[in-house]
């Protein structure tokens, strides 16, 4: 099910997120996807990547939510 970016960020708040079947806007900024991994551990989501490698949609791998102060993620 495609959602809305605010809607993936709320429901997978303190995640992180692999989308499929993304949508950009004129500026080029995801706004909806498919969540098709979630997981608090980013760890978890990379170790399933080759999996998903063969899709030939628009991908997106993000941290949902806010980040708390004092932390720093990188992708």
């Amino acid at each position: 099910m495609i959602e809305s970016i605010d809607s993936i960020n709320e429901q997978h708040s303190g995640k992180w997120v692999l989308l499929a079947d993304c949508e950009e806007d004129e500026n080029g900024t995801i706004i909806s996807g498919r969540v098709v991994l979630s997981d608090e551990n980013r760890a978890n989501i990379v170790k399933q990547l080759p999996e998903h490698e063969d899709n030939v949609t628009l991908i997106s791998f993000r941290y949902a939510g806010k980040i708390s102060e004092g932390v720093c993620v990188f992708v």
